[in-house]
């Protein structure tokens, strides 16, 4: 055991080598599990600072305890203390230690500089003594604790340590007129600084190991390089100025003595000499030689301060190598950082007056933008000078890359990388001057609620932040994406305040137009080209008149627009057909403020417009282009008239804002009651429901022999919002609705268990006996839902088209049983239409989903129509609204009632299909338009044409066909405010109009 003990201690290292490699063994899953709990201590911000020698230590302690004699008890107890020491400097008391002993280098460097302005201080010495007893207690703690201790003394640190030490020791034995020890010890008291140096980088590289630990969890890729950025410029700063100070404390420990010397020989020389003199000599000074030393790093040097000792031109020697070689060094790391950088993340876009911009957040992918930017910059919008920024967090992949040098945007769009949560990266995109901000979502997210949620805080977050920015003086209008309809609510209970911000709600929106093509079919394609701006495009190898006919439809959009005064005192209906004949312009809504309240109404009929401006009226018309809106605004006008008119609605309407501005506080939470959930006594009024719920086992059959039913293929949350518009009251007549669905629908059954006629078959559309149960053979409409995305994670395109891979299946098991069933499927990519077209049917090069025959009935919903509306509320902020009222009916108990008889008086249309009466049947459209509006107050906003019309095989849509087309035997988009019955068949559909006054 002695032979032992004897071979353990001559070793260097403090451990035999056998009993390391058996705890090595021994305690690698402890190792482990200490690493994992460093990496979650890193994350809270408390980094535990134990080295894995320590670990080593204490298992060796055990280890030997076990094995060893009791006479070796004391070497262990020995061991056992240099642990707890070392424990101890490595806690948080060793941290404190660290942070006196910086405090007190600080201090003595600072007060020995001040010593150097001041005559001799007596008790310098006994304060460099304290400080010093201070430290070396502390190098002694550090030197015990060390497994190398000869590698400890010769640190770079250590020995630095040591030399600022060990003179102080010798401060009594000295004398006072040893210049050489006086120098030396002066040097040593500027040199303190770099303990502080050696603190403040200990930490600072503390914190960089604590980011890092939080940068491998959430993978920020851009906020790390900001933060080694920063950090570069903080250590090339402290290097320079380390060494400017310590340089300077040199040269002046070398200098001062000589000066003074230089100053008592001349001053025994003659006065008349002093005074020829042409270089006097002063007293050196710290901040002389601070002076002299950023001279000499930023220039050659002026000469009005030398160096005169040997020992002070061999400072300036060392100083420029140091320099030389450190400074650049240091510059190239920051240099070779800023190059990770992204340039997007250096970007700033500089507005200007002249030229609006707007601003793109959220889930931006290339198609939805694709989309947006279409809209955004169409020529039909008038002029095209605008700018649109687009924030993200990440850099742009090569698809988005791609796009942003498209020659087509590329000068009008700017990607900037930042966090919009972020007011610096707000500042950079010039938020507060933007004319609006859009954020998009993911669409087919698999967890909605939560990118809702991130939605929403993205916009209040923006809100707030140019808000705090501009102090209140301006705020920005949002336009933003929603999933679930009830993430409104969310959202105006969180803002707190009137706003006109923009909630397209996805689901609410999807869900409303596949109910509406159930009674109404191909309004998919009627509000697709309404709401897109489509050019003039050019078809060569497609030489089809149907083709033609839809194209042409395809180029009008709708406008709002102020009405000429030479129409006051007409009803709508006669301005609607004078419109129509002067410009082929279809005034179909009507906007007008009365008592403060701002209505809109489709088609009121009858109704006398009174056009003055205070009573703001404004009009909703179906053209191709802004100049048609502009002639209507100053029809039969002349100039004086209409500078005049503008000048009077615009004093009418700064009114208006001030007293609305006025009454904020009273309506505080009073919000719009489009964008609230509509509440039970308001469903019980417009909808149908009955007096008590069905339960699901009551709902659920095995098979159905029902008819002329709409089998729902697939479950979905927002179900209750495809429903709905089916329940309406003005409907009359309902169709049986069979959800054919593999998963149960439990939780949304509570939503929809007070519908009539609504049938469950547990079943999948993939299985053709599921179907037959659903008896789909007889159904007259079948609507196949999209699917969810299985991640949030960006994958490559061709994966994501996958997506639509079992819609396409169920569309084609659907149509091997039943070819005549009109069915209504959502896709997620556009050109997976192309797999529902018959074989004999191609399009090669020129293949245009929105040219297909199945997108031009309106069977195919695809979700980027969303994206299109988005940018048309840019526009057209009411575009919402009117949407909403012909998606869902508009009744009257949507808005608030007001005892007012004019706003009673305004009527409310809806959006029905009527087949062309005989008497104009191979008659013009703009005959029937012109019979319609004038005789039965009705507006045609269109014609459906069903197969066999022109040369079609499928039916389309033709939005505002010109008056001299023939109409022959179709089926007429009209708004009317009668109420109508509606009888569907399987092969036809026979609309039958009841007048009820």
């Amino acid at each position: 055991m002695d032979k032992k003990r004897s071979e353990l201690k001559s070793l260097s290292h403090p451990f035999p080598l056998k009993l390391q490699k058996n705890i090595r063994r021994k305690n690698q899953f402890k190792q482990n599990q200490l690493q994992k709990n460093q990496q979650q201590q890193n994350q809270k911000g408390g980094i535990q600072k134990l080295y894995i020698s320590s670990i080593f230590k204490q298992n060796y302690y055990k280890f030997y305890k076990d094995n060893v004699q009791n006479d070796d008890l004391d070497f262990i107890k020995i061991l056992k203390f240099r642990i707890r020491v070392e424990q101890l400097l490595n806690s948080k008391y060793g941290g404190y230690i660290e942070l006196i002993s910086s405090l007190l280098s600080l201090f003595s460097s600072v007060l020995y500089i001040i010593s150097t302005y001041l005559d001799e201080i007596s008790w310098m010495n006994q304060i460099d003594v304290v400080v010093m007893i201070l430290f070396g207690f502390e190098y002694l703690l550090k030197f015990y604790v060390s497994q190398h201790r000869i590698h400890y003394l010769f640190e770079i640190w250590s020995m630095i340590d040591l030399a600022c030490i060990i003179p102080v020791f010798f401060i009594f034995t000295q004398s006072t007129s040893d210049q050489s020890f006086q120098t030396f010890l002066n040097i040593t008291r500027i040199f303190r600084l770099l303990r502080v140096v050696r603190y403040i980088q200990k930490n600072y590289k503390a914190g960089d190991s604590e980011f890092k630990g939080v940068y491998k969890q959430i993978k920020i890729k851009q906020i790390y390089y900001n933060y080694i950025k920063k950090r570069q410029i903080y250590i090339i700063f402290l290097t320079i100025l380390s060494v400017v100070i310590i340089t300077a404390g040199t040269l002046l420990s070398f200098e001062a003595p000589n000066r003074l010397e230089q100053i008592k020989r001349n001053n025994n020389f003659n006065p008349l000499i002093q005074k020829c003199s042409t270089q006097r000599i002063n007293k050196a000074t710290f901040h002389e030689m601070i002076y002299f030393v950023v001279v000499s790093i930023s220039t050659v040097g002026y000469g009005d301060v030398v160096p005169y000792t040997e020992l002070g031109r061999v400072t300036v020697m060392f100083l420029i190598i140091i320099i030389i070689i450190i400074i650049p060094q240091q510059t190239n790391e920051l240099i070779r950082l800023i190059g990770l950088q992204s340039v997007y993340a250096r970007t700033i876009y500089k507005p200007n007056s002249d030229v609006p911009h707007i601003l793109i957040c959220g889930h931006v992918d290339v198609s939805a933008l694709r989309f947006f930017c279409n809209e955004l910059f169409h020529e039909d919008h008038g002029n095209q000078d605008k700018n649109a920024i687009i924030l993200q967090t990440s850099v742009p992949n090569n698809e988005m890359e791609l796009f942003l040098h498209n020659q087509q945007f590329e000068h009008n769009l700017t990607y900037l990388q930042g966090n919009p949560s972020q007011e610096r990266d707000l500042k950079r995109a010039a938020a507060t001057k933007a004319k609006a901000c859009v954020i998009l979502i993911n669409k087919y997210s698999n967890d909605s609620m939560n990118s809702d949620n991130r939605n929403i805080l993205m916009g209040l977050a923006i809100k707030k932040i140019v808000n705090h920015i501009t102090r209140g003086e301006s705020n920005i209008n949002l336009c933003l994406q929603l999933i679930k309809p009830e993430s409104k609510i969310h959202y105006l209970s969180a803002l707190n305040q009137k706003s006109n911000d923009q909630l397209i709600v996805i689901e609410e929106i999807k869900m409303n137009l596949l109910a509406k093509s159930c009674f109404c079919p191909g309004i998919i394609s009627l509000i697709g080209n309404l709401i897109q701006s489509a050019g003039k495009a050019e078809i060569k190898e497609m030489k089809k008149d149907w083709i033609q006919e839809y194209i042409d439809g395809t180029g009008h959009e709708i406008y709002r627009t102020t009405l000429s005064t030479a129409f006051s005192s007409w009803t709508l209906s006669a301005i609607a057909a004078k419109i129509y004949k002067e410009f082929q312009g279809i005034l179909f809504a009507i906007e007008i403020d009365i008592d403060g309240q701002t209505i809109i109404r489709l088609n009121p009929g009858s109704f006398i417009v009174k056009n003055t401006p205070e009573s703001n009226v404004y009009v909703y018309i179906i053209c191709q282009d802004k100049t048609v809106a502009d002639k209507v605004s100053n029809y039969s006008m002349s100039t004086e008239d209409v500078l005049e008119f503008n000048q009077k609605k615009i004093t009418h309407q700064k009114k208006d804002k001030a007293e609305n501005q006025s009454d904020q506080k009273d309506d505080l939470f009073q919000f719009p009651k489009q964008n609230m959930f509509q509440d039970f006594e308001m469903i019980e009024k417009d909808y149908v429901l009955l007096n008590e719920p069905v339960s699901l086992m009551q709902a659920t059959e095995y098979s159905t022999n029902v008819k002329n039913h709409i089998v729902l293929c697939g479950s979905h949350p927002s179900i209750y919002y495809f429903i709905l518009p089916l329940r309406a009251k003005y409907l009359k007549e309902f169709q049986h609705i069979v959800i054919l669905s593999d998963h149960k629908p439990t939780k949304i059954w509570d939503s929809i268990s007070r519908f009539p006629k609504i049938i469950y078959i547990h079943g999948s559309p993939l299985v053709k006996q599921d179907l037959i149960n659903a008896n789909i053979g007889q159904a007259d409409k079948a609507v196949i839902l999209g699917q969810e995305m299985a991640s949030d994670s960006n994958k490559n395109q061709t994966l994501d088209e996958m997506l639509d891979a079992e819609s396409i299946f169920i569309y084609k098991a659907i149509q091997k049983i039943n070819n005549k069933v009109q069915i209504m499927i959502e896709l997620v990519y556009p050109s997976n239409i192309e797999f529902l077209l018959p074989k004999d049917v191609s399009y090669g090069k020129n293949f245009k989903s929105e040219l297909t025959p199945l997108y031009s009935a309106g069977e195919v919903y695809i979700s980027t129509i969303i994206d299109t509306l988005t940018c048309q509320t840019y526009y057209n902020p009411h575009i919402l609204t009117i949407l909403q009222q012909i998606l869902t009916g508009g009744s009257i108990s949507q808005e608030k009632l007001s005892n007012n008889n004019e706003i009673l008086n305004l009527k409310q249309s809806n959006l029905w299909q009527i087949s062309v009466p005989e008497d104009y049947q191979n008659k013009t459209f703009g005959e029937l338009f012109e019979y319609l509006s004038q005789q039965r107050d009705l507006i045609a906003l269109g014609l459906y044409r069903t197969s066999g019309a022109v040369d079609n095989i499928h039916p389309y849509t033709y939005t505002n066909p010109p008056e001299n087309v023939n109409i022959y035997i179709n089926i007429i988009y009209i708004l009317n405010f009668y109420k109508v019955k509606t009888y569907f068949q399987r092969q036809s559909i026979c609309i039958i109009i009841q007048y009820t006054q």
